[in-house]
């Protein structure tokens, strides 16, 4: 998966300013907060021509330049939905949304914050005690999982759904 980030024609960018196209956090910021504004492209170059705002060293100087950035960076996963047929007559069709699994751990794999920051190892912890257990990882089920796959293949475990229990 991290071919896919790495061919991206902005990934020299990203491994140094997380937030490219944009020049930083604060200028992320200002900038998802007047794309979400729903200020028309008009009221956005009458707020970037304000003084104050010039001041600023800001990458953008116009609606169209900010929009510009904005359709440069990556999409994430697209929402899907379907019709569920019931037997009996509602008032509004039941549909279900969601998004593919894999779309998602996809995007995962190729969010420049995440590069280092996952754990698809199984490893075994010894102590003087005997082993020590972690989590999922640190656990035998996942060595034995992964002692049975060929040579080169890892493990990823992946949560698709959470109530919001705490399983740790």
């Amino acid at each position: 998966f991290l071919r896919l980030f790495d061919a991206d024609e902005n990934s020299i960018y990203h491994k140094t300013n997380l937030y490219y196209p944009f020049s930083g956090r604060r200028e992320w910021q200002l900038a998802a907060w007047i794309l979400h504004s729903g200020l028309s492209m008009e009221k956005i170059n009458s707020f970037l021509a304000l003084e104050m705002i010039g001041d600023l060293p800001l990458s953008f100087h116009s609606a169209r330049e900010l929009r510009g950035r904005a359709e440069s960076l990556p999409s994430g996963p697209c929402w899907k939905s379907q019709v569920i047929p019931t037997s009996h007559p509602t008032k509004s069709l039941a549909v279900l949304y969601w998004w593919d699994p894999l779309e998602c751990i996809v995007t995962i794999f190729n969010h420049p914050l995440f590069h280092n920051c996952i754990d698809y190892t199984p490893r075994k912890h010894r102590s003087s005690l005997g082993y020590t257990y972690t989590d999922w990882m640190t656990g035998d089920h996942a060595w034995e999982m992964q002692s049975a796959l060929p040579h080169g293949a890892t493990l990823l475990s992946t949560i698709l759904s959470s109530d919001k229990t705490c399983i740790t």
